[in-house]
This record gives structure tokens, C-alpha cells and sequence, in this order.
């Protein structure tokens, strides 16, 4: 009899002192991925927290009017995983209105993985495979309901295609892209014809290389990568040109005469260059300029206009800036670039086309989440400051969008949901007028 008295009060205990950690150190939750199914409604993969550290994945497609179409919580994809935090979820449309997931499973011993599944429109798991885990992968869409991984292996990039029935067309272990270098300083592309185009900051050689893989997994330029840029530059971001080429802008960095190496640097400048399907450098040596000067710009990111050029956004004091090239690096806008917002912004903008010549900004304030749209003449239709996304004083700031095919956009970001700090998943959609039209504060996922 005491001894059951005596393990009842142990784990009372225990549940108390759970309960105390939970309370006193909040769960975080990774980024929930969304993208369009299609079907003017969108797919995301979120995560829900569960006690003792362990976290279950789920898959939901919400339909044009914000209702959910596969149940209260959407599909259980992965459950148990431990915690570790920081990680992205991606979810990447199929063409058929449903969509490849992405998720991380994080074992108390390696190796790592990573899973990947395909759900169709109805919610049903076509197939699901296990790939080791690279260093902050990258996944985009093979244009034929598969996707393309590109991610570190032994510090070496490598890119692994998973095709629309779950095959491995350029093999299992993928095809070695060449480039090397310290992994948060790439980007990678589609380039519109089956393969992938990928940009590396090869560091400590101060090289900016780019290298591409066509749908069969062939190298398609030299082996050790096209040399974009030769002197103290990195950051690189890239998109297609639409004719299997690319273009690529990076930050190129001004040595200080006090100091040696190009990370003691005394001012930083934006360029641009693009590479056409062979390989061959199209622009001036050096790139084209997009913001240089006294003006010390932050890492930019880039997306295509649909004609061949591209729209290049930046953050300098605060603020927001756009500029948009064409396909033979002539500056389409305003010399300094258009001012999208005013100071007050706290991480690096995303952005996405609007389907015709622009582009959407979704960037987190002061205030809350903004996100303001740019025509093809880098005017601002959803007036001076942009629209509101979410005021909720207590945003986390991590967003990721998706086109949403009909002129607007699907954001999802990680909030504070209680006292405690906990953090939930949002999600949201603004139509092309920069509507809200999912409610005020968006669709809570993991409730």
C-alpha cells in the first residue's frame, strides 16, 4: 500500500517539475512551410508541441475562404520528435493540388534525417522517404511534382531531385555540385527546365561560384563552378532567367585601409550578374551596380519579374529598398532604388513575383507584420506604408510565403500565444489589393 503511495507521489512530482520547465522555458516551434495548392487555397506543414519536449507534425490545406479542408488539426505527418529548435518546415505545391513536405526528425544519436512525403488533394500520404539530413537545405520545385534538395554534406553542396512517385532519379546520395564554403552563404534556383542552379560564397578564397545541374543530374559547367565575382564578396542570392540561366546578386565588400581581409571592410555594395544556360558571364566584368556608395546596404534577396529581369530588395537603416533590372542589366527604377517603407524594420525582408512584373515585400516592424506590393513601374498600390499582416506586438518575426497565383500571397509566421511565451503558428492570406482576408488575426494552427 506505501509503496503505491509512495510512486504516486513520485510521479506527481515528476509532472510538477515537467510542468515548471515547460513554464519557465517555452517551447519553440519551427517555421510552419506553406505554399499554394492550386486551387486559390494554400498547404502548410506545422508543428504542435507536446509535453516532455516532443512535437508532432501535421499537414493542412485550408481552402479559399480560410476553412480547413482535411480536419481539425490537418494530417499527423511525423510524431515524438524531440525539440531542438530553429529549423525551417517546407512545403513545395505538386501541380495537382497537393503538395511534398519537408520536415526534420532529430534523434538523441546520429545520424540525422530528414523526411519527405507526398500528399495528394485529398490528404492521403502517397509515399514517404528518409534522406540524411544536410546543413540548412534548400528545396524548390523540379517543375513535374517533384522537388530538388540542395544542401552540405561534408561541407561539399549536393543537390538530391525525389521525383512525383518518390524515385530518386539522380540517385540516392544525389550529384556533388562542386562548391564548397561555409553554408549560410548560398542560394539555389530552378532553372525552369527540370534542374537547379546554385550559388556559393567559396570561403576563404573571396569567390563568388555558380554551378548547375540539368534534369538528367549532369553537371552542366565546369567543375568547380562558374566564377561569378573574384574579390571580397559574399551573400549571394540567385533566380532563373527563364532561358536556363541566371541571374545573381551578391554583396561586394570595400577592404578598410586600417585593417587587412575582406571582413574588416569599410563599406559594402550591392551588384548584379547574370550567367546564361552554358555558363558564360552575359554582363560587365564586375556586375551590374543596384546600390553602391556610402550607404552600407544589408543582404538583399531577389525574384524574378517574369521577363527575364529581375526585382532586388535590400534593408538600409532600417528601411526597405527595391530595385528592378532588366534582361540586358539596364536599371529599370529610380537610381537609389524605390523607398518601400519606412525605419523600424527588424529582419530581413521576403519577397515573392506578383505574377505580373512586380513583386510582393512581407517584412516584420515594429509594429507587427507588414507587406506592401511593387508594380512592374515600382509603384507602391497598397499606399505609402503597406498593408497590415498582423499588429500583434508580440510576433516572433519569422515569416515564410508563397505566391498565392492570384496576384497576392499566404504568409505563416510564429507568434507569442500566452503569458508564458508560448509560441503558435499563423497563418494568412492578402489578395491582390491587400486585403486581409483570413480575419484580422489570421488562422491559428496549433491550438
Amino acid at each position: 500500500m506505501w509503496r503505491k503511495i509512495i510512486i504516486s507521489v513520485l510521479i506527481v512530482i515528476m509532472l510538477l517539475m515537467t510542468t515548471c520547465v515547460y513554464l519557465s522555458n517555452p517551447p519553440s516551434v519551427d517555421r510552419p512551410g506553406i505554399t499554394s495548392d492550386s486551387s486559390d487555397g494554400a498547404i502548410v506543414i506545422y508543428e504542435v508541441y507536446k509535453i516532455l519536449r516532443k512535437h508532432d507534425f501535421y499537414v493542412q490545406r485550408i481552402g479559399p475562404e480560410g476553412d480547413f479542408l482535411w480536419g481539425e488539426k490537418g494530417i499527423l505527418i511525423g510524431s515524438g520528435y524531440k525539440n531542438w529548435g530553429g529549423f525551417d518546415l517546407h512545403a513545395v505545391g505538386d501541380g495537382s493540388g497537393g503538395a511534398i513536405v519537408i520536415w526534420p526528425s532529430h534523434p538523441k544519436r546520429r545520424p540525422y534525417v530528414e523526411h519527405v512525403a507526398r500528399v495528394d488533394s485529398e490528404g492521403n500520404i502517397q509515399w514517404r522517404r528518409d534522406i540524411p539530413r544536410p546543413s540548412s537545405p534548400e528545396v524548390i520545385a523540379d517543375g513535374s511534382g517533384g522537388v530538388i534538395i540542395v544542401g552540405h554534406f561534408s561541407e561539399r553542396l549536393y543537390a538530391l531531385k525525389i521525383d512525383s512517385e518518390g524515385n530518386f532519379p539522380w540517385g540516392k546520395d544525389g550529384v556533388s555540385l562542386g562548391l564548397r564554403g561555409y553554408f549560410p552563404g548560398r542560394d539555389t534556383a530552378s532553372d525552369n527546365l527540370g534542374g537547379a542552379i546554385s550559388v556559393q560564397d567559396i570561403t576563404g578564397e573571396d569567390i563568388i561560384s555558380a554551378q548547375r545541374v540539368d534534369s538528367e543530374g549532369n553537371i552542366s559547367w565546369q567543375r568547380s563552378g562558374v566564377q561569378v565575382f573574384v574579390g571580397c564578396a559574399g551573400s549571394p542570392q540567385v533566380i532563373s532567367d527563364g532561358s536556363g540561366g541566371a541571374i545573381i546578386v551578391y554583396m561586394r565588400m570595400t577592404p578598410s585601409e586600417e585593417h587587412k581581409g575582406c571582413y574588416s571592410y569599410s563599406d559594402s555594395d550591392i551588384y548584379a550578374q547574370r550567367v546564361d544556360v552554358e555558363g558564360n558571364i552575359l554582363w560587365q566584368p564586375d556586375g551590374v551596380p543596384i546600390c553602391v556608395g556610402p550607404s552600407h546596404p544589408e543582404i538583399s534577396r531577389i525574384v524574378d519579374d517574369g521577363a527575364g529581369g529581375a526585382i532586388i530588395i535590400w534593408r538600409r537603416g532600417g528601411c526597405i529598398y527595391a530595385q528592378r533590372i532588366d534582361s540586358k542589366g539596364n536599371i529599370l527604377w529610380q537610381e537609389d532604388g524605390v523607398k518601400v517603407c519606412e525605419g523600424g524594420v527588424n529582419i530581413r525582408p521576403f519577397i515573392v513575383s506578383d505574377g505580373s512584373g512586380g513583386a510582393i515585400l512581407v517584412w516584420s516592424h515594429a509594429d507587427g507584420i507588414r507587406v506592401q506590393r511593387l508594380d512592374a513601374m515600382g509603384r507602391k498600390p497598397w499606399g505609402p506604408n503597406g498593408a497590415v499582416v498582423s499588429s500583434s506586438q508580440a510576433q516572433r518575426g519569422i515569416v515564410a510565403i508563397s505566391e498565392d497565383g492570384y496576384g497576392g500571397v499566404f504568409i505563416s509566421w510564429v507568434a507569442s500565444k500566452f503569458i508564458d511565451d508560448e509560441t503558435a503558428s499563423y497563418v494568412q492570406r492578402i489578395d491582390a489589393q491587400g486585403n486581409r482576408l483570413w480575419g484580422e488575426k489570421g488562422i491559428l494552427l496549433n491550438r
